[in-house]
């Protein structure tokens, strides 16, 4: 027995060296994926980010705020660090990462706040993070909290070549980079034509909140007033469609009211600007196309500009 456990170590160490030694240089080449979100974490984590203003929130900010126009406008250096399906506790730990490794301090955050910015939503796309598996910073934001299998975390290359037909998990090609940038500056600017299908679907969109990511969301805010850095809340647009089917929305707004007062922090309401009558801007109910997403960076530049809290 003993002769045969030295054998199997003697044939498996070996192979799981090498294995290791091959994830961990594949990882390096994965970080260049053209998949936008691996993407979305390659300038924040080399420390490639100095920005003055950064944009925090779901799909609803990196898809709706374009940082050239808040650029362009504000005469200011933006960056989108929105996070594609995510709610404040997935926002606020890339938050934490990109402070960890950006040294400059932005003087203004555009918090995103929504219906959905309260719920608990981990596991979406979280073949994200594994190219940064070796990152001693990434593990410890992300492991104690994301959904990776032991086999995920342990065995070498395995979260690489495993195949799920029933999960996100796209397999060995999307790693690969195809030399093609997705984003610009974080933001992703949508080009789908509008579809319907899922706001038909649904009778009503509830206002759920998890007290332990709200108790998360208070914590950030003060963190972040401590640190002297501006905060303006923004409900970015709807297609009215979805708002007409929110039977909370004065119960939503006067939540994020009260915890604005508490924080002294302006609230820009765009639930009712004029494009969300119109489904030219958005490719589905909660997300503005690219033509839309400009229409509103604009409004959202020259609001920020009138209240003079940028330097």
């Amino acid at each position: 027995m003993r002769r045969f456990i030295k054998y199997c170590l003697l044939f498996t160490l070996p192979a799981y060296l090498l294995l290791t030694v091959v994830d961990y240089k594949f990882s390096q080449v994965a970080k260049h994926s053209s998949d936008y979100s691996i993407e979305a974490w390659y300038d924040l984590m080399n420390g490639d980010i100095a920005a003055d203003v950064v944009v925090m929130g779901s799909s609803r900010a990196w898809e709706h705020v374009n940082p050239l126009i808040l650029d362009s406008i504000l005469s200011i250096n933006s960056y989108n660090l929105g996070i594609d399906g995510r709610s404040f506790d997935s926002q606020i730990l890339k938050y934490h990462l990109y402070r960890e490794h950006n040294t400059k301090k932005p003087q203004l955050i555009i918090q995103n706040i929504d219906v959905f910015s309260l719920i608990n939503r981990i596991g979406i796309k979280k073949i994200q993070f594994f190219p940064y598996f070796w990152d001693k910073s990434m593990r410890a934001t992300f492991f104690p909290v994301e959904p990776f299998t032991v086999w995920e975390k342990y065995l070498p290359m395995y979260r690489y070549v495993h195949i799920n037909p029933r999960s996100d998990m796209p397999g060995l090609s999307v790693f690969i980079p195809d030399g093609k940038k997705t984003l610009t500056k974080g933001y992703r600017g949508e080009t789908l034509p509008w579809n319907g299908k899922a706001l038909s679907a649904l009778d009503s969109i509830p206002f759920l909140l998890n007290d332990t990511i709200a108790h998360k969301f208070d914590q950030y805010l003060s963190e972040v007033k401590a640190e002297g850095i501006n905060i303006v809340f923004v409900f970015s647009p709807l297609y009215i469609g979805a708002t007409e089917k929110m039977p909370s929305l004065n119960q939503i707004y006067a939540y994020y009211r009260q915890i604005a007062d508490r924080y002294s922090i302006p609230i820009l309401d765009y639930t009712y600007m004029s494009l969300c009558n119109d489904t030219t801007y958005f490719y589905n109910a909660m997300h503005l196309n690219k033509r839309g997403s400009n229409i509103f960076t604009d409004s959202l530049a020259n609001d920020i500009k009138k209240l003079g809290i940028l330097k």
